[in-house]
């Protein structure tokens, strides 16, 4: 029998916090007395010169141990008074479980985003998500979401760990949410210090180190705090665009990604499992998006809700972008029924927490996204209104 990885990532987790108050002589007559210790390995540990140099060599053989140790060295750190120290590991103790707001603190610290305000669930998406992820239990590798620009990707990713069975199963070292999108080396490295920074902090905050300086030394620095710290954690990086960016990430970890490219970890070590999210919403969906935006029922919205929704070929990110400004103008649904009717995405704007706040801008995103020879191909497409004489040197 070998230690639970969620409880040796909790030892790993506090390790700093236990050396630094633990009196090892006084848990290891308990620990003795229940059979997990040897008098043998008593007398190695008190050999050493100093009580914090006894308490690392304690949990250096917990760590090599089972959890009948691992539940022995709780239930000395209770006998002896240890109650903030045996608080840290309670929640990891063989066969005890996280409350439901216990997960929902997991997911706030690590940046997961809430559950927007209008929200419409869609469940065989999310558990094909969470289907993928529980493949991540026993190993390391890498779950991809793409999809098109506004189709759901990043509302899908939250929702799917937004679960207290996938936290508690597969990643007891805590969820971690990195929005990235388009970024240079600089902006990237940015990015992985405030991660890092967020981990250390964590685990002491009377001990962080500099921040690290260049890419390389970032990427190890997040090797050595998943590996060591934080096993069986789950990293979400949130928008990624380019299979460089990946590389800095592609350190023997737990990682849920969400793109526009399916062949970005192509380039990256592991085990490899995808998520394709189809930009349609079905047409109950839309207005029940439409509905919710606009305090009504389904029933009890005008004849152009429909249409909408079909002109808006089920994007949600369309549908959402229309019910916003309808909850705001409630009587402009034909004016914005006619501007989808004639392409005016331009028009069709509202500032908000999307990256972009016109539909042009976000079309715009999903065509730079393309590579080279695609987007000069695309580029030299022309759409040619109805009625229109075309001339001959354009076939």
């Amino acid at each position: 029998m070998v230690l639970d990885e969620g409880a040796r990532s909790c030892l790993l987790r506090f390790r700093r916090n236990l050396e630094q108050d633990i009196k090892p002589a006084y848990l290891m007559d308990h620990m003795v007395s229940d059979g997990v210790l040897s008098g043998e390995e008593e007398e190695r540990i008190s050999s050493r010169p100093s009580r914090k140099d006894q308490a690392a060599a304690l949990l250096e053989l917990l760590l090599k141990k089972d959890n009948n140790a691992f539940i022995s060295f709780y239930n000395a750190l209770v006998k002896e008074a240890y109650n903030d120290l045996a608080s840290l590991l309670q929640g990891e103790l063989p066969g005890a479980s996280p409350k439901s707001s216990d997960i929902q603190i997991v997911l706030s610290e690590g940046g997961v985003p809430q559950r927007p305000v209008v929200f419409v669930s869609r469940p065989e998406l999310i558990n094909r998500i969470r289907e993928k992820l529980y493949r991540l239990r026993e190993e390391p590798g890498w779950v991809t979401v793409f999809g098109m620009a506004g189709s759901g990707k990043s509302v899908l990713a939250a929702e799917a760990v937004r679960d207290q069975g996938l936290i508690e199963e597969c990643f007891p070292g805590g969820v971690h949410w990195l929005s990235i999108g388009q970024l240079d080396k600089a902006d990237l490295l940015v990015k992985i210090q405030a991660l890092c920074f967020r981990l250390e902090q964590s685990l002491d905050s009377q001990h962080l180190q500099r921040p690290p300086t260049s890419l390389d030394e970032a990427k190890e620095r997040l090797r050595f705090l998943v590996l060591r710290r934080y096993p069986r954690s789950l990293l979400i990086l949130d928008d990624i665009w380019e299979s460089t960016v990946l590389k800095s990430f592609d350190i023997h970890c737990r990682i849920l990604l969400t793109t526009r490219n399916r062949s970005l970890t192509d380039s990256v070590s592991g085990a490899k499992y995808e998520v394709e999210v189809e930009s349609g919403l079905d047409d109950h969906k839309g207005l029940e998006i439409l509905a919710l935006y606009t305090r009504k029922t389904p029933e009890g919205l005008p004849e152009e809700a429909r249409s909408i929704v079909r002109e808006c070929k089920g994007s949600p990110l369309v549908v959402s972008l229309i019910g916003a400004l309808l909850k705001d103008k409630p009587d402009r649904w034909r004016y914005y029924l006619r501007q989808l009717q004639q392409k005016q995405f331009k028009r069709i704007r509202r500032s908000s927490a999307y990256d972009y706040d016109a539909l042009d801008q976000a079309m715009a995103a999903s065509i730079e996204v393309l590579p080279d020879e695609h987007r000069e191909l695309y580029r030299d497409l022309a759409v040619l209104e109805r009625d229109i004489k075309i001339p001959a040197k354009a076939y």
